[in-house]
């Protein structure tokens, strides 16, 4: 198992890779299990700032068991390295089609 400075230079490295959404930046991803139960699901990614799971692009990464990782990794991760915490976005993203905003009923 890697020692948690190792984690930290894979998650300064961008190793879990970045996330996609604009408002995010390019904010580093960190794994997650969405069960401790080995055998039960695969890893998945984590954003720590638009708190959303999303599947990893890698077939290395995708066939990684997510109990390794557990559900409280980024979590814990993230309270040890408080200085990594993301400030939430400040913009909020407003759905439109042809410029227009979409009114919900």
């Amino acid at each position: 198992m890697a020692k948690p400075r190792q984690r930290l230079e894979k998650y300064r490295n961008y190793n879990f890779g970045r996330c996609p959404r604009v408002y995010c930046s390019g904010q580093p991803f960190l794994p997650v299990g969405q069960s401790d139960i080995p055998r039960s699901s695969t890893v998945k990614i984590y954003c720590p700032k638009c708190e959303d799971i999303h599947y990893p692009r890698s077939k290395y990464n995708g066939n990684i068991d997510g109990a390794y990782f557990g559900i409280t990794f980024p979590h814990l991760f993230l309270m040890t390295y408080g200085h990594l915490k993301p400030q939430k976005p400040t913009q909020n993203y407003i759905p439109r089609v042809f410029g227009y905003k979409i009114h919900r009923p």
